[in-house]
């Protein structure tokens, strides 16, 4: 493929066409093998490019015009394969979880298109072939497509617009805390350029920000592939992002490389320019996935079972069957009631959700010979009616405010958010709020009109906080034990984050985790603190702004890290040796070692240092009897959750060591001990490493593709005793510490 590629410009090949008997060379192969796969209407509408001609091979007359002719022809066909495997391949991989018959070769066989240079044009075009023989079952497959937001290879949603409304100076202080690297420092009369890569199928915002003064600025996007395409999305002279910042946004099925170029040739001044990358996956419609996982279940249950393309295309018969009972408002509650557990799991937008149905029915309903893909870019398609979207809208906005009225009722409970004198008639209300399951969707506004009184203010983020603040109780009550949001708690609050910013500047896993708990400290206020009244309690949640999928993870990172979170709460002044002992402590316990030698498939040889830690979970009080008395529940609950230390995480490691070493006052023998121990076990790993990738690099055949697992057993040395030990014995004990 490469090759061909290579043989659109001048090539030397050419000077040997001349001798070559093309007749003869042609005249021995199967014809058929030149014909260009056979699409049917729905693929042609689905693909913009129009469908290559077969290949010519007849016609030979003057060698030189049918080698020009030929090369041309093969280069549409890639181009056509590219485009139709970024459209489809999404479908595919959806078909293999669902266990359809060939899916899983198939995937393979287009990612190897992709991805394998030297794989010929016959072999891709039997690949094709087998994928559109798959798909032609499906007689919806426009608007499956469009469900799944694959259809557009690549656009720009924000071409780049400086944001007038944003603190710069606060957007910086927040990228120079959580993104501290992603700098790019510009010397006078230089330019400088960032690469960044990107995966597939991901939508992406960036933003830039400098200190000082501004920049020309260029933003590229290249796509990896065989062509390797340049977008250009930004390019502008004397850009003002010192004093606003600079935000863009773009959407791609193929990943690439992102590509940012600050040019200062013009300027004698040194500057420093701050970027920031947020990417998320392409969103698709989490509506239509719990439609047909619901419809799925109901007649494969959980079966591993292969499915053919005829089993599946007819039960998406029946799913859009329901989406349009759902658009029409037909559906009674109890239809639907499968169907909750999307709206309550889910962080869903309603309006994006409602206008992709929409969008998509009216698409299928009015399908004409324009191709898909121009009617999405072009406007043309039959936009639906905006009064018919808001109310749809509005029908499963209040839905959604009745999937989480438990669990807003539980938080208030569970967290003890209300005066114990509260009665308010709208709880009262709201737990006796019995579900009418005979009550149609057009209907549920009229019957759950509390719901929109209630909650109006909240967005499906809001709820998905609620949610997520229950499940991760242990962190509020960690917070709230703390007492980190009184006037005292939060100057604290801010002394310790100083001081462990400082600490972990050098530690790549326990600066993630702090920047977790930043975030989390300032999203979960409103469960910490008694609200004045129900009322008040939404307000102070639906205050909350820029709520994010990703920033709601942070919550789930510090509830997987709590006992680590808690240490650094009850001590009084945590330290680098502290934690570097604490990391030391549970390499000796439980550590093990990976090797894993990949030079011969061209990839880099490394290693990497695994450890656990225990998360305790202490038992609450549970009622025990109708009496509502209580047991006390002692039992304590661990968890072991794994970290992996990557080579460069163990440089930083035994460099904090080494520090640490230099540090130590000379009367803390023991800790001294400790810390040279710990560096001499690195320094095994390393020579051990070291040994096994000379022989890999030497050809040995027992270590080629080798994945090399040592434990680190030192279970005999405890601690205490390793502090009091003697450095000789030490090192006998850490010389035999690592087991193969």
């Amino acid at each position: 493929c490469s090759l061909y590629r290579e043989l659109l410009s001048d090539s030397i090949i050419r000077c040997f066409v001349p001798l070559v008997d093309v007749y003869r060379v042609f005249q021995t192969l199967d014809r058929q093998q030149y014909t260009f796969p056979q699409t049917k209407p729905n693929i042609d509408d689905i693909v913009a490019l129009k469908k290559p001609k077969s290949l010519d091979i007849a016609n030979v007359n003057s060698k030189k015009e049918f080698f020009d002719q030929f090369i041309k022809q093969i280069n549409e066909w890639f181009n056509w394969f590219d485009q139709f495997i970024d459209i489809f391949q999404p479908i595919i991989d959806w078909l293999k979880a669902h266990n359809v018959s060939r899916s899983n070769q198939l995937l393979i066989d287009l990612l190897r298109i992709r991805d394998d240079p030297k794989m010929t044009l016959i072999e891709m075009r039997t690949i094709i072939d087998d994928a559109l023989k798959s798909l032609q079952t499906f007689k919806d497959l426009g608007r499956l497509c469009q469900l799944f937001n694959c259809i557009i290879p690549f656009q720009i949603l924000d071409q780049g617009t400086l944001d007038y409304q944003c603190d710069t100076v606060k957007f910086l202080t927040e990228l120079k805390r959580f993104q501290p690297n992603n700098t790019l420092a510009i010397e006078g009369y230089r330019a400088r350029e960032q690469n960044i890569s990107i995966n597939d199928r991901q939508q992406v915002q960036w933003s830039l920000v400098s200190e000082n003064h501004p920049c020309d600025i260029t933003v590229e996007f290249r796509s990896y592939g065989a062509n390797d395409q340049y977008k250009r999305l930004y390019q502008k002279q004397n850009v003002s992002i010192h004093k606003s910042v600079l935000h863009g946004q773009f959407e791609s099925q193929r990943g690439g490389q992102l590509l940012i170029t600050i040019d200062n040739r013009n300027n004698r001044f040194p500057g420093i320019v701050w970027y920031r990358i947020k990417s998320v996956g392409v969103s698709t419609c989490h509506l239509f996935h719990g439609i047909f996982d619901m419809c799925f279940k109901k007649y494969y249950g959980q079966s591993s079972e292969n499915l053919r393309e005829e089993d599946l295309s007819r039960l998406l018969d029946e799913v859009f069957d329901f989406i349009n009972k759902l658009l029409n408002g037909d559906l009674s509650l109890r239809t639907m009631t499968e169907l909750r557990a999307v709206f309550y799991d889910k962080n869903i937008n309603i309006r994006d959700e409602v206008k992709k149905l929409f969008i998509s029915r009216s698409n299928e309903k009015n399908l004409n010979p324009v191709n898909v893909l121009a009617n999405l870019v072009q406007g043309q398609k039959n936009q639906p009616n905006e009064r018919e979207i808001e109310q749809v809208c509005e029908w499963l906005q209040v839905y959604q405010y009745y999937s989480h009225t438990n669990v807003i009722i539980e938080c208030i409970e569970k967290f003890d958010l209300l005066p114990l004198d509260n009665q308010e008639t709208k709880i009262v209300h709201l737990k006796r709020l019995s579900g009418n399951e005979n009550c149609s969707l057009r209907e549920i506004t009229q019957a759950y009109r509390i719901l929109q009184e209630c909650f109006q203010t909240l967005t499906h983020q809001h709820l998905q906080l609620i949610k997520i603040a229950v499940e991760c109780s242990n962190v509020i009550q960690m917070m709230k034990k703390a007492d980190l949001y009184s006037d005292q708690g939060r100057l604290r609050f801010q002394e310790l984050r100083d001081n462990l910013t400082t600490q972990f500047q050098l530690q790549e896993l326990n600066n993630m985790i702090l920047n977790s708990w930043i975030i989390t400290h300032a999203l979960i206020e409103p469960f910490v603190d008694k609200a004045k009244s129900f009322d008040d309690f939404v307000e102070r949640v639906g205050q909350i702004k820029n709520l994010e999928g990703s920033s709601l993870n942070h919550i789930k990172v510090i509830n997987d890290n709590i006992q680590l979170v808690t240490l650094w709460l009850s001590a009084e002044e945590t330290t680098v040796l502290d934690n570097a002992l604490i990391t030391v402590e549970h390499l000796y316990k439980n550590g093990t070692v990976d090797i894993h030698l990949r030079r011969l498939i061209r990839k880099q040889s490394y290693y990497e240092i695994g450890y656990s830690i225990d998360r305790i979970q202490v038992g609450m009080k549970k009622v025990t009897d109708d009496e509502n008395t209580f047991e006390d529940n002692d039992g304590i609950e661990a968890k072991k959750i794994k970290f992996l230390l990557s080579m460069s995480d163990i440089d930083d490691h035994k460099r904090q060591l080494t520090f640490c070493y230099a540090d130590v006052q000379q009367n803390l023998i023991s800790k001294k001990a400790l810390i040279n121990g710990q560096l001499k076990l690195l320094e095994i790993i390393e020579n051990i490493y070291h040994m096994l990738t000379k022989l890999e690099l030497g050809g040995h055949p027992d270590y080629q593709l080798l994945d090399e697992h040592y434990e680190i057993d030192l279970q005999e040395v405890q601690a205490g005793f390793m502090s009091t030990d003697s450095q000789d014995h030490q090192n006998a004990q850490l010389e035999n510490g690592i087991r193969i």
